[in-house]
């Protein structure tokens, strides 16, 4: 799938790095609540979601969907699955934004 990375960096304090999966791969976390949110109750497993930095998933990062969060917790098991199963990382050819993030 693909990747990117949102916006001028000095405007997107927050938010950097987005990687695009299928929602059907996200799905396969135990801790995942299907259709819980309205959004997320018509949309198949081909969906293309945004799992973003910060470890939420979003259904788009521009667009009128850039602020509609499908999943929000944040917690060590969905960070283990994103690392280990997804290989969801931040490129190192972006860690420089991260380390200007951090001395500002």
């Amino acid at each position: 799938m693909g990747e990117f990375a949102v916006g001028p960096l000095s405007e997107v304090p927050v938010r950097k790095y987005c990687k695009s999966y299928l929602l059907g791969e996200l799905r396969r976390f135990p801790g995942w609540s299907a259709g819980v949110r309205a959004e997320e109750r018509e949309m198949t497993d081909d969906t293309t979601v945004f799992l973003c930095d910060e470890f939420t998933v979003m259904i788009s990062p521009v667009g009128v969907d850039k602020d509609k969060r499908l999943f929000t917790e944040d917690t060590p098991e969905w960070r283990e699955f994103c690392e280990t199963t997804l290989k969801f990382r931040i490129p190192e050819d972006l860690a420089f934004a991260y380390a200007e993030s951090e001395q500002n």
